[in-house]
């Protein structure tokens, strides 16, 4: 009975699927900046060791937001809170954007399409802060 209820809790607190879309965004984002970074003859290890925490980061992020609602359940805070869907997402467009920006500075003709969406959103960002 207990393997059961593990069993359970393990696949809503990993819901493999998210975490394999999160993931494969990531390494869309990674293979894109290596691409650049060759393009641009400047592979720097100080940087590939910064970006490679960012992900991680990302990563960590994403386990605690599938885990905070179980945890609010243990300590009987029963209010439901499901923010991986959140967090997912918001994740999977960050790395999407900065693939982007790197494919466009590896490919000048995406730059001419997608460079104003670029700016807009880094005006937007720009804005906020």
């Amino acid at each position: 009975m207990c393997d059961i209820i593990i069993l359970e809790i393990s696949r809503k607190v990993l819901p493999l699927g998210v975490y394999v879309v999160i993931g494969s965004f990531i390494i869309f984002d990674v293979l894109t900046g290596l691409l650049k970074a060759f393009k641009n003859n400047n592979i720097d290890s100080t940087i590939l060791r910064e970006g490679l925490l960012h992900k991680i980061s990302e990563i960590l992020v994403a386990i605690g937001s599938g885990l905070l609602p179980y945890g609010l359940a243990y300590v009987n805070f029963n209010i439901d809170l499901p923010i991986l869907p959140v967090v997912a997402t918001y994740i999977c467009l960050m790395e999407l954007v900065s693939s982007i920006e790197n494919l466009c500075d590896v490919n000048p003709q995406l730059a001419d399409f997608f460079g104003p969406y670029l700016k807009k959103i880094k005006d937007t960002q720009e804005k906020k802060e």
